[in-house]
């Protein structure tokens, strides 16, 4: 984490897919308190879904009963997403298989690409990371923000 001063919020939901609504809706509110623009708010909130939908998907396998917790920190330069989950780890050599992707961040039709999800985040986030420290799984996104 940066030593830039900012907002925190953290969120938990149960590993139900009909719950990421409420995830994109809380990023999408914390979005328009930046400067970025509304293509760039789409963007954000469909990375953040498929990554929350990966967790529930492959994690746990799509079961319910279990918890996904979402981070933001909204700092001066980037907003910064951390989705952790208590499942099963991600291969993380499929963080190095980039494709690029025609995704139009306004045409939700365009993200309907089963399979693309980790591609879609490479090429619509700024920076993204991923750690496994015990039991717990984060995947850290960062998207710069205009000052």
């Amino acid at each position: 984490m940066s030593d830039e001063t900012g907002h925190s919020l953290k969120l938990q939901i149960d590993s139900e897919l009909s719950n990421t609504a409420l995830v994109a809706m809380a990023v999408r509110g914390l979005c328009t308190m930046t400067t970025l623009s509304p293509v760039e708010v789409n963007r954000v909130e469909l990375c953040i879904v498929e990554i929350v939908n990966n967790a529930i998907e492959h994690a746990y396998d799509s079961e319910k009963g279990h918890k996904v917790e979402v981070g933001v920190d909204l700092l001066q330069s980037k907003l910064q997403f951390t989705v952790s989950d208590w499942g099963k780890s991600l291969d993380e050599s499929k963080l190095d298989e980039k494709e690029e992707l025609d995704v139009d961040g306004d045409n939700p039709a365009s993200w309907l690409c089963s399979g693309r999800g980790l591609s879609i985040v490479q090429n619509l986030m700024d920076q993204i990371d991923y750690q496994s420290e015990g039991d717990k799984n984060s995947f850290i996104m960062s998207k710069q923000i205009r000052e």
